[in-house]
């Protein structure tokens, strides 16, 4: 009897120890695989993204870029620099662009004693000293012209001249409002954006002749950059930083449409080049350029030196006008650089004519070197071209920009670099927050938030009238978003999106998954048997 008692007991305490097993088995399992398994799978599997402040940066655009600017007026009678001031005041006030503060300055009472008009300007700004990005009018009766711009940041105006010619020319040469406003605006259809100046420039100056055993040209090019072009870049380095290298190409080959036109001179003909073959001439010169290209940004200033053959060679309108302009013919082209003709002096063709030997000469540095700078001063965006009535720009006499000339690129610069870094950093907090699987590594991150940062910064300083802070950061905005931008770690992710990454994971895990969910199954019917049972006792 003790024997068959014992034995039911025995297998009911087994079933439960083999349950206890099987649950703690099961439960191991499920938390192994669910607990452990799944987290780390999808922490091993998502995407690697810096937190951006894309809100705040998608609203950029609802701050307008407004820059201060401070302007002095100068008077012998202080009414009437109140009234200008008055005038001038309620033009500016509605402006969405410009914050201007116009100031009036003390007749001073040893004026009486200066007799130039620079002299003036001195004594005046000795008690007024200027910032960078301020101009400053003075009267002065003896003027032909009604204003007078300088090349400091100052023009003369006549004791007649109206605030409405004032307005005028602030809006036109000092501020280029216009200018302003194709950066600025949203429609393409007002006007075409140039391209932001890039950090960095390589200026290749290079002197083509074609036929040298014809055309014995001589020209110390490196020295004439020496003198002429470096120190001009080097004046207007703030926004951007040039190499300069100069080279002689040779036995180059030039395919243009050339037309031979009877004159008076000795030669008795020269040559005439359309200009609407000047892209054809442009295109034949870039190939023979190719070896000269550079991975950073090039201007292309170019010295065509023509071969007796087919010189002089002069650059003619649609309306056969030639266009030389102080005996040197030369264009542009915005983007790729400039062109300059260097026709060969006239004895030297004389010679060519009469079968004489070839004769050496020396290219004219002053003349073609002037052109240059002048056609750097265009392809830079530098220069004003625009003319008023009634006033007059004062010539460069050196190798120094005009300063209200080159502080209105300045300030065109900043407000540019500000806008497109601005259209970067949305195009791209777009697209990250659309593509969820982009990575936004550290280095990226980083770009893009200094950038954000640096706008800020950059739209403060302009509005402080600080030009010279609002510049250099504003620079620093647009090449941080650039680099942000094209960081090649954004395409890395690319191919690999979340469907992929599903379509590549579930296959693996699901038969996994299948014995998980067994055994929450049975799990759960062992734990309602065991009620069960409990209830039942």
């Amino acid at each position: 009897m003790d024997t068959a008692e014992s034995t039911p007991f025995k297998l009911k305490r087994k079933d439960k120890d083999e349950d206890k097993y099987r649950i703690s088995a099961t439960i191991a399992f499920i938390v192994v695989i669910v607990v452990i398994g799944v987290p780390m799978w999808w922490k091993t599997t998502t995407v690697y993204r810096v937190n951006l402040p894309s809100a705040p940066i998608l609203r950029l655009s609802e701050q307008s870029i407004k820059t201060a600017v401070q302007v002095a007026i100068y008077t012998q009678q202080a009414s009437r620099a109140q009234l200008l001031i008055s005038e001038l005041q309620s033009r500016f006030n509605d402006s969405d662009i410009w914050s201007v503060e116009f100031k009036q300055l003390p007749p001073l009472a040893n004026a009486k004693e200066v007799h130039t008009p620079a002299a003036l300007e001195k004594l005046i700004l000795k008690e007024h000293p200027q910032s960078v990005g301020d101009f400053m009018f003075i009267e002065w009766p003896k003027l032909e012209d009604e204003l007078l711009l300088t090349t400091e940041r100052s023009a003369l105006m006549r004791s007649d001249a109206t605030s409405h010619k004032l307005t005028q020319l602030l809006h036109s040469k000092v501020l280029q409002t216009y200018r302003m406003k194709q950066i600025l605006t949203t429609d393409e259809r007002l006007g075409v954006k140039s391209e932001a100046p890039q950090p960095v420039y390589d200026v290749i100056v290079s002197v083509l002749n074609p036929k040298p055993r014809l055309t014995h040209a001589r020209w110390n090019i490196a020295m004439a950059v020496e003198t002429y072009i470096k120190p001009f870049l080097a004046q207007v380095s703030d926004i951007s930083n040039y190499t300069v290298r100069t080279q002689w190409k040779y036995r180059v080959s030039i395919e243009a449409e050339i037309k031979q036109v009877r004159d008076q001179s000795k030669l008795g003909r020269h040559y005439a080049l359309q200009e609407s073959s000047l892209p054809h001439l442009l295109t034949s010169i870039a190939q023979n350029l190719s070896a000269s290209t550079t991975d950073k940004p090039a201007i292309n200033l170019v010295v065509y030196i023509p071969p007796c053959s087919m010189a002089p060679l002069h650059i003619y309108n649609s309306k056969n006008q030639k266009l030389t302009r102080n005996g040197v013919d030369a264009f542009i082209s915005p983007g790729w650089g400039s062109l300059i003709i260097a026709n060969p002096d006239e004895r030297v063709c004389l010679s060519y004519i009469n079968n004489e030997p070839p004769l050496a000469y020396y290219v004219n540095t002053n003349d073609n070197m002037q052109v240059m700078l002048d056609q750097l001063h265009k392809l830079l965006d530098i220069s004003s071209e625009l003319q008023i009535d009634g006033v007059k720009t004062v010539d460069i006499e050196q190798l120094v920009p005009r300063k209200w000339e080159y502080e209105s690129y300045l300030r065109r610069s900043a407000v540019r670099h500000i806008a497109t870094a601005t259209s970067t950093l949305q195009s791209l907090v777009k697209l990250l927050d659309q593509i969820s699987y982009i990575v936004i590594d550290d280095k990226v991150g980083t770009a893009i938030i200094n950038s954000y940062t640096d706008i800020l910064a950059a739209k403060a300083a302009l509005l402080e009238h600080r030009l010279g802070d609002a510049s250099a950061l504003a620079k620093r905005a647009f090449v941080a978003s650039e680099v942000g931008f094209f960081d090649a770690s954004l395409l890395a992710q690319l191919y690999f999106p979340d469907e992929q990454k599903y379509a590549i994971y579930i296959p693996l895990f699901l038969p996994v998954m299948v014995p998980v969910l067994s055994s929450f199954n049975m799990l759960r019917k062992m734990l309602q048997s065991r009620r069960t049972k409990v209830k039942l006792q």
